[in-house]
């Protein structure tokens, strides 16, 4: 089928390009120029990928973004037809998906709430997973959108509930990382000669995700992936949400690392941002 993809980013273009590899055709839209993803169609515009497309999706920065690329000059909801479905797949929280939600519905518009669980790999390789939020029905008439990036679609409720999910989860992901970041550092100054590769393998069983990042935590950690910028745009969601001493004590630290100008190197860097804050 025919669909609409806002937003080329580092999750949005593998996931437009996995959507033209299923067989889809993708009518793409980015604020910035970029060479078009293989298999997708660039338009001029959010409202001609409104035009041109009965369902898309949308995978930009932040909130205001997305309200931007909906409703703005020449947006979305400016091109669409009546009866089109725009699937929300960033993280804005759940407030700001019941408000879009809402207008779009008063406008005759249909809304799901699809943030995605997963960072830039998991993007490539098709296997995310969608965090939903909206009618059911819906969802299941979409379902071939959704396994062709995703390896798992749950929904939770009505829209906001993808949302709410989603603040979870990346509360509880980057709080994961910050607690590693921390024993990992005091691991490697009370015993610097520690094979880190080795002491990955026996946190595994009691948390993958620190494990598979043990050892960019110790060392160097990589640009990309998921970022700390955006770790710590999530975090002042989630700290907003239902912030308490470790969702504080973790946004700070995110925010530190941005102070140190980490913003694109990936969350395991929040390891060399507690060894800069101990050694100062």
């Amino acid at each position: 089928m025919d669909v609409g993809f806002i937003g080329l980013g580092a999750m949005g273009r593998p996931m437009a390009r996995n959507l033209a590899a299923a067989g889809h055709e993708v009518l793409a839209w980015n604020r910035s120029p970029i060479e078009a993803p293989e298999g997708v169609t660039l338009v001029e515009s959010p409202g001609a990928v409104g035009d041109r497309t009965a369902v898309a999706f949308v995978m930009v920065s932040a909130a205001d973004a997305v309200e931007e690329v909906v409703f703005g000059e020449n947006g979305w909801a400016g091109g669409a037809k009546p009866g089109s479905v725009l699937i929300q797949s960033s993280t804005i929280g759940p407030e700001a998906a019941e408000s879009i939600g809402e207008r779009l519905a008063a406008a005759g518009f249909h809304f799901l709430d699809a943030p995605v669980s997963g960072s830039v790999k998991p993007a490539e390789n098709a296997q995310l997973t969608i965090l939903g939020g909206g009618d059911q029905d819906l969802f299941d008439r979409y379902a071939s959108l959704f396994d062709a990036i995703a390896k798992r679609t749950v929904v939770f409720g009505p829209v906001g509930s993808g949302s709410v999910a989603k603040l979870g989860v990346n509360g509880f992901l980057v709080s994961v990382i910050a607690a590693a970041s921390e024993s990992l550092s005091w691991v490697q100054e009370r015993d610097p000669d520690l094979d880190i590769t080795t002491f990955a393998s026996v946190i595994e069983r009691i948390s993958p995700l620190a494990a598979a990042r043990a050892e960019s935590i110790a060392g160097k950690a990589p640009a990309g992936g998921f970022s700390l910028q955006q770790a710590a745009k999530d975090m002042e969601l989630v700290g907003a949400a239902f912030g308490t001493g470790v969702v504080e004590a973790v946004r700070a630290l995110t925010r530190s690392g941005l102070d140190m100008g980490f913003g694109d190197l990936d969350v395991s860097c929040l390891g060399t941002v507690v060894r800069n804050r101990d050694r100062g």
